[in-house]
């Protein structure tokens, strides 16, 4: 092999290292749960959102991406016994041009709001709710996507009749 071949090798291989070290590097979401305390009495709905925040260069796949092998952003509610969810509400997606991609990418962010609507049952004791949330997405930014990831919070629900 002469010295240009190995010099070759040598940048293709840390070129490969680096490419596969970005792809670990999951940029994290930063969740915000704007109602410290929401008021909710038996038999009415209350609407809660929780914004999300990326880095600036980063955005996240959309709620239903064009491309079935990337993965959706989805906010997973789990409420408490007595408390059910009506809807979850995503924002508009935005195309977004990647360099490797024939095709925008349907994609959130950096920034951007979920809502939801709860809807609190008739025979719910008063008191205080806690209501967990985990924000699973995809990560991409203007070259490549990331593995997917978690985010997790929590809104709380004081019962009142």
């Amino acid at each position: 092999m002469t010295t240009a071949q190995v010099f070759r090798a040598a940048l293709l291989v840390a070129i490969s290292a680096t490419a596969a070290a970005a792809q670990t590097q999951r940029p994290r979401a930063s969740l915000e749960v704007p109602q410290i305390e929401v008021a909710a009495s038996p038999g009415s709905a209350v609407s809660v959102v929780v914004g999300v925040s990326m880095p600036d260069e980063v955005h996240v796949q959309a709620n239903r991406p064009d491309d079935p092998l990337l993965i959706p952003t989805v906010l997973t509610i789990e409420v408490p016994e007595g408390i059910t969810v009506e809807a979850v509400t995503y924002p508009q997606p935005v195309e977004f041009a990647q360099a490797a991609r024939d095709q925008p990418l349907l994609v959130l962010g950096p920034r951007f709001d979920i809502s939801a609507r709860l809807l609190i049952g008739e025979g719910i004791a008063e008191g205080l709710r806690s209501v967990p949330i985990v924000l699973r997405y995809q990560a991409c930014n203007e070259s490549v996507c990331f593995p997917p990831a978690r985010a997790t919070a929590a809104w709380t629900l004081r019962v009142t009749r």
